[in-house]
């Protein structure tokens, strides 16, 4: 009998088992999966990342449980609390029950009232002074000393909650001010205001946790790109604000735009309050951030508004920057009570064409 050949042998043997075509991209997959996790919780223990990272519980406090509470408008994540009394910084602050800063007034405007409405963030709130010592308040004691023994009166209500972007100034001047009938409106400007993501701390206290800002490299993936962003305009967030090819400056002429159109539909007319920067300077020149005050009022005054810079008031008042400013971004009483001076003086001559009437005369 022929022994079998080693062919017959091979052609005879199993052939070895082949894995399925689905194990490669799952055992990649997973190795994927743990990389990504293992990433994650190192970054969770030995260095979180701060940007956007969700807040823990705030023990309860004046600023955020008294001050300001939750809102339910459309486009605002908080508002100020109507009735609410504390006292933060050594100030007194009370909100009446519209929702402003200052005295209660009534949802009626008086006859022979005249109602300006202000429209801003910490600035126009008015950050460590007194209810009486915000740039409303004492534009309106100005304009009512003006008008003195004339039979008309002034009010101009302080909607001015700490942390708001100009997209939420509008989106309160649309749901909490204009239901007021006023006569005139009044939005400040600050180089942060067309910010567009919700970093101030209050936005970060009452808003909903998104579901990436839960982990850590999808956060510092977010930081990287917005810290690239400022890199490549300029070096500082407020030239990234005001790019014109970043995500903050078109949501910004979003808002006048709205403001433009909610104004013109009831024949008001805007003014623009633009306040500066202060930083850690000591003298008021050079501002670095003088390029973008131009390109602001041309937003402004092809709207239509009135633009009113604060920056050569404070220059021109012989004070330093340490007179007028409490901190980086705010004016105290002193510059707060300029500010007011230069909007009496512009609207006190600017009478006619800002309020459809001539100034009051004894």
């Amino acid at each position: 009998m022929a022994e079998p050949t080693n062919t017959d042998a091979t052609a005879n043997a199993p052939s070895p088992k082949r894995r399925p075509a689905w194990v490669f991209p799952l055992v990649t997959l997973l190795f994927f999966v743990g990389l990504i996790l293992a990433v994650e919780y190192s970054l969770e223990w030995f260095r979180p990342v701060k940007f956007r990272q969700p807040l823990p519980p705030i023990a309860e406090n004046v600023w955020t449980h008294t001050i300001h509470r939750k809102s339910a408008e459309p486009g605002l994540k908080y508002e100020l609390n109507p009735g609410a009394r504390g006292s933060l910084r050594g100030a007194d602050i009370a909100i009446n029950s519209v929702g402003s800063r200052g005295a209660e007034v009534s949802k009626e405007k008086a006859k022979d009232t005249i109602r300006i409405v202000s429209m801003g963030a910490s600035v126009g709130f008015g950050w460590t002074v007194k209810d009486d010592e915000s740039y409303p308040a004492r534009l309106e004691a100005r304009l009512n000393a003006r008008a003195a023994g004339t039979g008309t009166r002034y009010e101009v209500l302080n909607f001015g909650v700490g942390g708001y972007a100009t997209r939420d100034e509008v989106a309160a001047l649309e749901t909490k001010a204009l239901p007021l009938d006023p006569d005139l409106v009044i939005i400040d400007y600050h180089p942060n205001g067309p910010e567009a993501e919700p970093i101030q701390p209050l936005h970060q206290v009452f808003k909903e946790t998104l579901w990436w800002e839960r982990w850590n490299l999808l956060r510092a993936w977010a930081a990287m790109r917005r810290e690239v962003g400022i890199k490549t305009h300029g070096g500082h967030q407020y030239f990234w604000l005001h790019s014109e090819d970043g995500p903050h400056w078109p949501e910004f002429l979003k808002a006048y735009d709205k403001a433009q159109r909610l104004c013109a539909e009831r024949g008001l007319q805007v003014v623009i309050a633009g306040f500066p920067s202060y930083g850690k300077r000591v003298e008021w020149e050079p501002y670095p951030f003088a390029e973008l005050i131009p390109k602001v009022r041309a937003a402004a005054e092809t709207r239509g508004f009135t633009f009113v810079d604060i920056l050569p008031v404070y220059k021109a008042s012989g004070l330093k920057i340490p007179d007028i400013a409490v901190d980086d971004e705010h004016p105290g009483a002193v510059g707060l009570d300029l500010a007011a001076a230069e909007l009496e003086r512009v609207i006190w001559e600017n009478h006619q064409q800002l309020l459809g009437r001539p100034a009051p005369t004894k």
